[in-house]
């Protein structure tokens, strides 16, 4: 029962609400195409993206069926097994002390999907050589980060699902469930750091 209320709320937090955005941005097209061409190719494109974050979405979803990932004892066993998805040659270092049993299995999900998104962000948008992953419990809370050495970015001006980049927008869905938080310590061409805070169960 468990697991499918949280198969549930992913495909609803993630696929359902992308689809939802692709069919908005497709009756928007048939508003604006005759009136603004060039608005209506933006429109297309952000559709496009946004089906292209479904198939992600999807993909993941299929891979976290299959995979024994939240059947892992401990979380560095269990983030090796969400990243196995990474085919990249990027050298990611693991450094998680924080009991898996703290958390029910929703929550873990949550956590290891978010851990993995801002390892993909890492590797393919940042085009980081190294990351680091590390996490451990403060004063009620589990803190973790992921670390790059990529190319950076400016956190003021973070982009986001106006830019066409939905994934930081899924993270930052994904914590709010779990009344977490995000930040970002990052500079252009000085790698990045995202810094999680989520209240322990």
């Amino acid at each position: 029962i468990a697991e499918r209320t949280r198969l549930a709320v992913e495909l609803h937090d993630t696929l359902s609400q992308n689809l939802t955005g692709v069919a908005f941005q497709v009756d928007s097209i048939g508003n604006t195409i005759d009136k603004d061409t060039e608005k209506a190719k933006a429109k297309i494109m952000t559709a496009a993206k946004l089906l292209q974050s479904c198939r992600t979405e999807l993909k993941q979803c299929l891979f976290d069926l299959r995979s024994d990932m939240l059947e892992a004892t401990d979380f560095k066993s269990a983030i090796r097994v969400a990243l196995s998805q990474l085919k990249e040659a990027t050298s990611v270092a693991i450094r998680f002390n924080v009991r898996r049993s703290l958390f029910p299995d929703p929550t873990a999900h949550t956590i290891l999907s978010v851990i993995r998104e801002l390892t993909a962000n890492a590797i393919r948008h940042g085009h980081a050589e190294h990351v680091r992953i590390a996490g451990s419990t403060e004063n009620g809370k589990l803190l973790f980060s992921v670390t790059d050495d990529g190319v950076g970015f400016d956190p003021e001006n973070c982009p986001d699902m106006s830019d066409g980049h939905f994934g930081l927008t899924g993270v930052r869905d994904r914590l709010d469930r779990l009344n977490g938080s995000i930040t970002f310590v990052s500079a252009p061409g000085k790698g990045t750091r995202a810094v999680v805070t989520v209240p322990l169960p």
